[in-house]
């Protein structure tokens, strides 16, 4: 019983989380906001459907259902995202972005690092976030966070 109510708590907060995003992200009320408006909302949808299922009875959840959570592939993420965030006002949403999943890439990648992977995942990165400017900054005229580069 006590892994539900872990269960029904981390849905409660993911909820309240999702909904305090989707507060913050109508309290500018400009215009080129609608991408972040939309998102938040979805999270919250998602949340709202997350919350209700841990309500739901069911079967007792034992500890074969469970599977723990790999912290050691999870920090690297943590800490890249930590920079992108502490840096990205200054350099640059997609100056910032770029470096993030070039990390990222180079991070998670199954291969070992070699020059050729690394040059790979550079196009790569580069095709991505091109593609990413074309869709919000030309198509949709998402506003982005400029810093000293792009």
């Amino acid at each position: 019983m006590m892994s539900h109510r872990k269960h029904r708590f981390t849905a409660l907060a993911t909820l309240l989380m999702a909904m305090g995003l989707a507060a913050a992200s109508f309290m500018p009320n400009l215009p080129g906001y609608e991408f972040p408006q939309m998102t938040a909302l979805v999270a919250v949808g998602i949340a709202a459907i997350m919350v209700l299922l841990a309500w739901v009875p069911k079967q007792p959840v034992t500890a074969a259902d469970e599977e723990p959570i790999p912290w050691g592939g999870i920090w690297p993420l943590i800490l890249i995202l930590a920079g992108f965030l502490w840096v990205m006002e200054w350099l640059g949403f997609f100056a910032t972005s770029y470096i993030a999943f070039f990390l990222i890439i180079l991070i998670y990648s199954p291969q070992r690092i070699s020059l050729r992977g690394a040059i790979k995942g550079a196009v790569i990165t580069g095709l991505f976030l091109g593609v990413l400017y074309l869709i919000f900054v030309a198509l949709l005229r998402v506003q982005v966070p400029q810093g000293i580069l792009i």
